[in-house]
């Protein structure tokens, strides 16, 4: 959340004192926002393996989507072809909602699909 909000601050205050023109001052921060959200993604990763290491958390509790989301649903589509776009509709914030419908829909359990899922990215 610190690093969230100072990170809010910098991009305002980059707003504020920007010399270059908009066009290039929205394209400068698109790409200061793509490389924080790399950046707390790796963070992420990097907190998961520590704490499954430490038994914290067991291995492949948590979803660690990798890469494209398209293609990891189209590979799951490939290997269960019940499965709709509506099944695949990921959001943010929402893991145990998507993998609930995922249990109903397919029959496994929650750790057998972030597993799948996981393998798949």
């Amino acid at each position: 959340m610190a690093a969230l909000a100072g990170a809010s601050a910098g991009v305002i205050a980059g707003l504020l004192m920007a010399p270059e023109s908009g066009k290039s001052t929205i394209d400068s921060l698109k790409r200061s926002a793509m490389r924080l959200g790399d950046q707390m993604d790796e963070t992420f990763r990097v907190a998961m393996n520590k704490m499954e290491s430490m038994g914290l958390a067991r291995s492949g509790d948590s979803l660690q989507i990798q890469g494209n989301w398209d293609q990891v649903k189209g590979k799951m589509k490939a290997q269960y072809g019940t499965l709709t776009d509506q099944d695949l509709a990921y959001l943010e914030g929402q893991e145990d909602k998507f993998l609930g419908n995922l249990e109903t829909k397919l029959g496994k359990s929650k750790r057998e699909l972030v597993r799948w899922i996981n393998s798949l990215a």
